[in-house]
């Protein structure tokens, strides 16, 4: 066998010595984080999203609940140093909740969520919008709702998704339109006669965008994953594939390219909840094998070979965080922070491709056993 020269087995030793620092420098820089962030509710707080404009740019929405356990929006701003709450409005004096956010530019954010009527009845959703200086309220067309997903094409192209309840008691797609006046409702199909839900959505381009949720197929039968596409004219469904023979849903979307889409959510099992995982190659639906247990709610994109998810796990009867990377060629569980010793939830996740920075949103019991809103980062 051919020995090298020892003068170049020395080089080739100090480089790979030098490759292994920087890989677990690497490793080291890529962990996630718990980062600060304000709690200003007295009886709860939990921030279900989060959307990043820049580096030192980002915004995350939810809820806070005061003393007398009523729902407040809460905002809250990342300027590149330290989370504030920014101050954001209600609409009556019923509970109100933001449920996702979406930015076009750093004056222009919109947030949708939900607005109770008098004594807890169906209102119309609630939408807000920043202007660069401050947050409003948007009037919703008048129709009963709740809106859980938004994605942002542009300035005059902004869609939104969730569900109303019908006359019946049966809750139905909803899909509204922003089209730089004024919103509108979309008419939007539902999978069966039974129960719709639209949970998050994506989109690739004005002509090319997804929702995702879950239906009932029938009375007494587990809920199935749902997802309808926007072609530029109407929305229809297209067929998605379910896990086992237990419930399967979708909670949301993140598009790469026109062939190249995600959505995750969770499926029953025997045992508990296994993470879902779907992709969209320009043709057709397909699992993605996963690896944690438990249930994603949250995804977001840097690039076609690195994405994340995120969500919780219940493990040894503590709720814990989950994020999972795709790397381009396989999912892998990536090791998050647990603040609390109870309750530790991952709802929402963003992403800025230009800085390679990602945000995942949530909350966690604190010593009180009240919720507090959690933070977390990867550089």
């Amino acid at each position: 066998m051919k020995r090298l020269p020892v003068h170049l087995f020395s080089c080739v030793v100090a480089a790979v010595l030098i490759a292994l620092l920087l890989t677990a420098e690497a490793a080291e820089a890529a962990a996630w984080t718990v980062v600060p962030s304000p709690s200003p509710g007295v009886a709860g707080n939990v921030l279900p999203a989060v959307a990043s404009v820049s580096a030192n740019d980002v915004w995350a929405v939810g809820e806070a609940t005061d003393a007398t356990g009523r729902q407040l929006t809460l905002t809250e701003h990342w300027n590149g140093t330290a989370w504030s709450v920014v101050a954001s409005p209600n609409v009556g004096s019923a509970n109100n909740t933001l449920l996702a956010v979406a930015a076009v530019s750093t004056t222009d954010v919109w947030a949708v969520g939900r607005a109770e009527g008098p004594g807890g009845a169906q209102a119309p959703p609630l939408i807000e919008h920043w202007n660069g200086t401050s947050w409003s309220i948007v009037t919703a067309p008048k129709h009963v709702g709740v809106l859980d997903g938004i994605t942002a094409i542009s300035t005059n192209d902004v869609w939104a998704v969730g569900q109303f309840s019908n006359a019946s008691g049966v809750f139905q797609t909803l899909i509204e339109h922003w089209n730089g006046h004024t919103w509108r409702v979309v008419s939007s199909p539902n999978a069966s006669t039974h129960n719709n839900f639209l949970n998050g959505v994506t989109a690739a381009s004005a002509s090319d965008i997804w929702a995702v949720g879950d239906f009932l197929p029938a009375a007494n039968v587990p809920e199935q994953t749902l997802i309808l596409h926007w072609d530029g004219t109407s929305w229809s469904v297209v067929a998605s594939p379910n896990v086992g023979s237990g419930f399967n849903v979708l909670f949301a979307a993140a598009a790469v390219a026109t062939n190249d889409v995600w959505a995750v959510g969770e499926f029953g099992t025997p045992s508990g909840l296994g993470t879902l995982i779907e992709q969209w190659n320009g043709s057709s639906w397909s699992v993605i094998s996963s690896p944690s247990a438990g249930e994603l709610r949250g995804i977001a994109i840097i690039s076609a070979t690195d994405i994340w998810a995120v969500g919780s796990v219940i493990s040894s009867g503590v709720e814990q965080t989950v994020i999972e990377q795709w790397n381009g060629t396989s999912w892998s569980v990536v090791s998050s922070p647990n603040p609390s010793a109870s309750i530790n939830i991952l709802d929402g996740a963003a992403a800025n491709p230009s800085s390679g920075q990602a945000w995942a949103v949530g909350a966690f019991a604190n010593a009180s056993s009240i919720l507090q809103t959690l933070t977390e980062f990867n550089p």
